[in-house]
C-alpha cells in the first residue's frame, strides 16, 4: 500500500540521515586527532560532495533545517577542538554551497530537458527526411517511366510522319 511505501521511504531517509551523522562523527574524530585548522571544513565539503550523487527528486530538500542544525552542532564541537574557522562562517558556507548545488541541479535538469526535446525533434526530422527520400525515389522512378514512354511516342510519331 501507499502508506507502507511512505513508511519505507521515511525509514530509508532516516537511515541515510543516521549514516551521514555516523560518517560525520567519524570524520570529526579523525579531524580532531589530526588537529589541522580548517580540515573539518574540508571534510564537510567532501561529505556534501559525496551526497551530491543522490537522486534528483529530493535535491532541494536534501538537508532539512534540523539536519543543518545537527551538522552545525558538530561543527561547533570541531571548532572547540582546534579549527580556526568560526562556526557561523562554516554554517554560512555550507548553506551557500547547498544553494549553489540546488542551482546547479536545477540548471542540469533544465539542460537535460532541452536535450531530450532536441533529441525528439531530431528523431521527428529524421522520419520526415526518410519520407521525403521515399517520395523522391518514387518521383524519380515515375520520371524514368515517363521518359521511356516519351521516347516510344516520339518513335511512333516519327514513323507516322514518313
Amino acid at each position: 500500500s501507499l502508506d507502507e511505501y511512505d513508511d519505507d521511504e521515511a525509514g530509508q531517509k532516516e537511515r541515510k540521515k543516521e549514516d551521514a551523522i555516523t560518517q560525520q562523527n567519524t570524520i570529526q574524530n579523525e579531524s580532531s586527532s589530526a588537529d589541522a585548522p580548517g580540515s573539518y571544513l574540508l571534510q564537510c565539503l567532501l561529505c556534501l560532495c559525496s551526497t551530491a550523487n543522490a537522486p534528483e527528486d529530493d535535491a532541494p530538500n536534501r538537508y532539512s533545517r534540523t539536519d543543518r542544525t545537527t551538522y552545525s552542532r558538530y561543527s561547533r564541537d570541531a571548532n572547540s577542538s582546534g579549527s580556526s574557522v568560526p562556526s557561523n562562517a562554516l554554517e554560512k558556507r555550507i548553506e551557500e554551497l547547498e544553494r549553489e548545488l540546488a542551482k546547479e541541479r536545477q540548471e542540469n535538469a533544465r539542460l537535460m530537458k532541452m536535450t531530450q526535446d532536441k533529441e525528439e525533434l531530431i528523431g521527428k526530422l529524421k522520419e520526415e527526411i526518410d519520407l521525403l527520400n521515399r517520395d523522391l525515389d518514387d518521383i524519380e522512378d515515375e520520371n524514368e517511366q515517363l521518359k521511356q514512354e516519351n521516347k516510344t511516342l516520339l518513335k511512333v510519331v516519327g514513323q507516322l510522319t514518313r
